[in-house]
C-alpha cells in the first residue's frame, strides 16, 4: 500500500477514509489500516469475516456484473469457466464450497474477477476481444486466465446512472431485530430486585498504596504484575498518573528481564471513565502496533487514585524442540466492517499464544457505525457476548464460548444480574447444540463472575472479558465445593483444562446477615485461605496461579479488612508460588457475596 499515493489522494480529492475488500485477508487490511492512521484516514472493511454465500448472493443481487477472469482451484477448468459470470457461476461454487471446501468468494485464491458495470460505474466495460492462457495444465487443478486484447466503454441508460444504489439490509441490524425480538417484558420491567446495601459512597476509602505484586514465573512463561498506580505522581491530573503508572509498570518489567512487547492482557481501572480518551493519548505511547488486550472499566478506587493496572506477560522460557511450533500474535483490527467493533483505544481485540486466547472487554456496539446500541440490556448482553465469540472464532476457527476458561462480565445495574446470566445460559445452550456431534459427552462450562461497576465505556451496561483454551471441553475437569462457615458460606469452582495447561479458580464469600466483628475477619480470611489451597491441590496439576483477581465491595471496614488479610495469607500459604493479587473495589456482587475471588492458573 502505497502511503505517498494515499497522500497525493488525500490532498486532492478530499479523500475521508478508505475501503478494503478482504474477507479473511489479515495482510491486506493491516495494510490498509496502517496507512489510513498514518494519515488520519478512517479504513473500512465491511466484507471482513462477512458469511461468503451470503455475501455473493448480494453482490450478485446489487447488479453487480462480474465476469471470471482466472481460475486456479480443483473443479474449476479454464476452458469451461473463464469469462462466465458471478451470477452463472453461483449454483455451481455453492457446490464445490459444499464438496470441497472451495470459498466461494474465491477469497482464498480459486479465481479472480473483473467488473464489467455496476450501481457505481456511469459507463459499462465492454470485452471484444480476449484469448485464454493457460499458466499450468494440471490434471486435477489447471490455472489459466482471459488477456483483454481488446475492450470499449459504453454508455448507460440514465435512468440506470440516476438509479440509486440498492439499499439491502445491514447485517449488523438484521442481527440486531433478532436479538430485539426475543426479548421478553420481564426485562422492561421496573427494578424490584435488590437494591445497593453498602450505603458505599462510590468511593473506596482504603488506598492501595503497597508495591507491585508478581506472581512466579511459570515454565509456559507467564507471569502477573499487578499493583500499578500513579500515586506516586506530583501531577495529580490523569495525564500525570497515567505517566507515572506507565513508569512503574516499565521498572517493573526491566527488573524482572520484560520488556513492554512481552505485555499481552492488561486491566486498566479508572476512578473516572471520563478520563478514558485522555488516558488513552498517553497509554498509547507505550506501545506498538500491535498493543495487548485490554479490559478498561470504572471502579470506586480511593480518593487520589485516578487509575490501577495489573499486566500478564508471556516470553517461553525454554528453547523449541525440534518438530514443535510456536504462535503468537495479536488479532488488531481498526477498521469498521459488519463483523464486530473496531477497537476504541490503543489495544488489541484479542492476544493468541499457542492455544489460549485472551480477550478484550467488548462492549455492546453497533460494528458498522461504532455507536452503542439503543436497546433493552438483554440485547445489549446479547450483542457484548456474540462480539466475544466472533473475535474467539477470528482468532481461532470454531472456537466457541463453551471454550471459555474464565469469564467476567461487568454491569452497571444490579438489576440487570439475572438477565446477563440468562442471556449467557442461552448463548452457551446454542453452542452447545451447535457442535453436539462434535462433544459426545457434557462440556464443563466455566462459571460468568459478574460484578457491577460505576460505569463502563460509551456509557454501556454490560461488558465482558473472557479468557480461552483450545481444547475439548468435554474433557475438561471441573469441580464444585461449597463450604458453610460461621459467618455465611464459601462457594469454590475450578475448571481445569483438557491438556491440564490451564485453569480457572473462582472462590466466593456469602456472608448471613448482621455485622461482621474483629473475630470474624480473623476467621473469614483463614477459612478463604485454605478453601484456595484446597482447591489448587484438587485440581491434581502442577499450576502456579498467577493472578488472584478479588473483586469486593466497597463500604465497610471489615471487608476490607478481610481482603487485606488473604492477600497476606496467601503469600504465607504458598511463598514464591503465591499469585499476584489485584484488588478491585466495586460497587455490588450478585447473591449476598460480599468478596469474589478469581484466578487464573498456568502450568
Amino acid at each position: 500500500m502505497n502511503y505517498y499515493c494515499f497522500l497525493s489522494s488525500q490532498e486532492k480529492e478530499a479523500i475521508e477514509a478508505v475501503s478494503v475488500g478482504a474477507i479473511l485477508s489479515d495482510y491486506q487490511r493491516v495494510r490498509v489500516e496502517n496507512v489510513c492512521l498514518r494519515l488520519g484516514l478512517q479504513p473500512l472493511a465491511y466484507l471482513w469475516r462477512r458469511d461468503q454465500e451470503s455475501l455473493l448472493s448480494e453482490m450478485i443481487s446489487s447488479d453487480l456484473q462480474a465476469i471470471l477472469i482466472k481460475v486456479a482451484a480443483f473443479g474449476l477448468d479454464p476452458e469451461k469457466h473463464l469469462g462466465k459470470s458471478l451470477a452463472d457461476m453461483q449454483p455451481y461454487l455453492k457446490q464445490l464450497s459444499h464438496k470441497y471446501g472451495v470459498h466461494i468468494c474465491g477469497e482464498g485464491g480459486e479465481y479472480e474477477t473483473f467488473t464489467l458495470d455496476c450501481p457505481l460505474f456511469k459507463k459499462k466495460i465492454v470485452i471484444d476481444e480476449a484469448e485464454t492462457v493457460i499458466h499450468s495444465a494440471d490434471a486435477f487443478a489447471p490455472v489459466g486466465y482471459l488477456h483483454f486484447t481488446k475492450m470499449h466503454a459504453e454508455d448507460k441508460h440514465s435512468d440506470a446512472v440516476a438509479r440509486a444504489l440498492p439499499h439491502g439490509s445491514c447485517p449488523c441490524q438484521s442481527a440486531i431485530d433478532k436479538m430485539t425480538e426475543e426479548v421478553e417484558y420481564a426485562d422492561q420491567a421496573e427494578d424490584n430486585q435488590h437494591k445497593f446495601t453498602s450505603n458505599c459512597d462510590l468511593s473506596c476509602h482504603w488506598g492501595h498504596d503497597k508495591p507491585p505484586s508478581c506472581s512466579k514465573r511459570c515454565s509456559r512463561g507467564y507471569q502477573w504484575i499487578s499493583g500499578i498506580n500513579g500515586l506516586w505522581s506530583q501531577d495529580l491530573g490523569i495525564e500525570g498518573q497515567t505517566l507515572a503508572a506507565l513508569a512503574m509498570l516499565q521498572d517493573e518489567l526491566q527488573n524482572k528481564a520484560w520488556k513492554m512487547k512481552d505485555i499481552v492482557l492488561v486491566h486498566l481501572y479508572v476512578r473516572n471513565m471520563e478520563d478514558f480518551v485522555s488516558l488513552n493519548a498517553v497509554y498509547r505511547k507505550y506501545f506498538n502496533i500491535n498493543p495487548p488486550a485490554r479490559v478498561c472499566v470504572q471502579a470506586p478506587l480511593p480518593a487520589g487514585q485516578l487509575l490501577q493496572m495489573d499486566c500478564l506477560l508471556h516470553d517461553w522460557t525454554e528453547p523449541l524442540e525440534e518438530g514443535c511450533f510456536r504462535h503468537r500474535e495479536a488479532l488488531h483490527v481498526q477498521s469498521l466492517s459488519h463483523w464486530a467493533p473496531a477497537n476504541i483505544g490503543p489495544y488489541s481485540q484479542a492476544f493468541k499464544v499457542d492455544e489460549l486466547v485472551f480477550c478484550a472487554g467488548q462492549i455492546p456496539l453497533v460494528p458498522c457505525t461504532m455507536s452503542l446500541v439503543k436497546a433493552a440490556t438483554s440485547v445489549e448482553a446479547q450483542l457484548s457476548f456474540s462480539h466475544v465469540k466472533k473475535v474467539l472464532e477470528a482468532v481461532i476457527p470454531n472456537l466457541t464460548l463453551a471454550h471459555v476458561v474464565q469469564a467476567h462480565c461487568y454491569i452497571t445495574r444490579h438489576r440487570d444480574v439475572a438477565t446477563v446470566r440468562a442471556v449467557w445460559e442461552s448463548m452457551l445452550k446454542a453452542t452447545e447444540e451447535e457442535k453436539e456431534l462434535q462433544w459426545e459427552s457434557e462440556i464443563k462450562l466455566a462459571p460468568l463472575l459478574i460484578v457491577v461497576i460505576p460505569a463502563l465505556p460509551k456509557d454501556a451496561a454490560v461488558e465482558l472479558h473472557v479468557t480461552a483454551v483450545n481444547d475439548d471441553p468435554a474433557r475438561r475437569t471441573s469441580r464444585h465445593v461449597a463450604t458453610k462457615t460461621a459467618c455465611g458460606s464459601i462457594r469454590c469452582h475450578t475448571v481445569l483444562s483438557a491438556d491440564g495447561s490451564s485453569a480457572s479458580l473462582s472462590l466466593s464469600m456469602v456472608a448471613c446477615g448482621g455485622d461482621l466483628g474483629i473475630a470474624d475477619v480473623k476467621s473469614i480470611t483463614e477459612e478463604l485461605g485454605t478453601a484456595f489451597m484446597k482447591a489448587t491441590k484438587a485440581m491434581e496439576a502442577e499450576l502456579v496461579p498467577q493472578c488472584a483477581r478479588v473483586f469486593y465491595k466497597c463500604g465497610p471496614s471489615p471487608i476490607q479488612q478481610i481482603v487485606q488479610g488473604l492477600e497476606e495469607s496467601l503469600r504465607s500459604s504458598l511463598g514464591e508460588s503465591s499469585p499476584s493479587v489485584a484488588l478491585v473495589p466495586v460497587l455490588d456482587l450478585p447473591d449476598s457475596q460480599i468478596l469474589h475471588l478469581s484466578c487464573w492458573l498456568s502450568l
